[in-house]
């Protein structure tokens, strides 16, 4: 996470760390650093497989005093191949209070899309997921927690001349392995 999603970066210009010594603020960073891996543990099981409720929790953070309450149980609802996340945001924010979402994408400038929609937009019920669709649903997500999976756009779309100009030949993202893990 420090390297692919510029969280070193985040930890070092935020955390409210404003008008503290340099010595302080790398103090604050490391504490900050400390809670996000700590809460981030907490929403995988043993076996690495997605904590849903723990995950979408509110935390002391978000401007409680005390620990909150647990939230209300929500149904998971997951977009596959999100893209820049136009659709799946539009969604959480019309399901806020309803439902919890997560947008998995494979493409790390698309997931960067995605994790600054979610941040500038503040969606505090969308999660994103960087990497394979398959492999999420087969390793990480756990039989029965998610409530409905969309995969809007299943074949990815070809550009000629750039690294994707081979996509043609992967074809489509509806498979028999995506049949199976979901």
């Amino acid at each position: 996470l420090k390297r692919t999603l510029g969280l070193r970066a985040a930890l070092r210009r935020g955390g409210g760390a404003t008008g503290l010594s340099p010595a302080g603020k790398r103090s604050a960073r490391k504490a900050a650093s400390r809670r996000f891996r700590k809460g981030l543990a907490a929403s995988f099981t043993r076996d690495g497989r997605i904590r849903w409720q723990r995950l979408f929790a509110p935390s002391a953070a978000d401007g409680a005093d005390s620990a909150p309450p647990p939230p209300p149980v929500l149904p998971v609802k997951l977009e596959l191949a999100s893209g820049t996340g136009d659709w799946v945001a539009a969604q959480a924010a019309a399901d806020a209070g309803a439902a919890n979402w997560v947008a998995c994408e494979l493409k790390h400038d698309r997931v960067a899309s995605l994790l600054s929609r979610v941040a500038l937009g503040r969606v505090d019920n969308l999660a994103v997921v960087g990497g394979d669709g398959v492999a999420l649903l087969r390793d990480r997500v756990s039989p029965e927690s998610v409530a409905h999976i969309f995969v809007n756009f299943p074949e990815p779309p070809h550009r000629w001349g750039t690294e994707d100009s081979l996509s043609h030949l992967t074809g489509s993202l509806l498979t028999p392995p995506l049949f199976d893990a979901a």
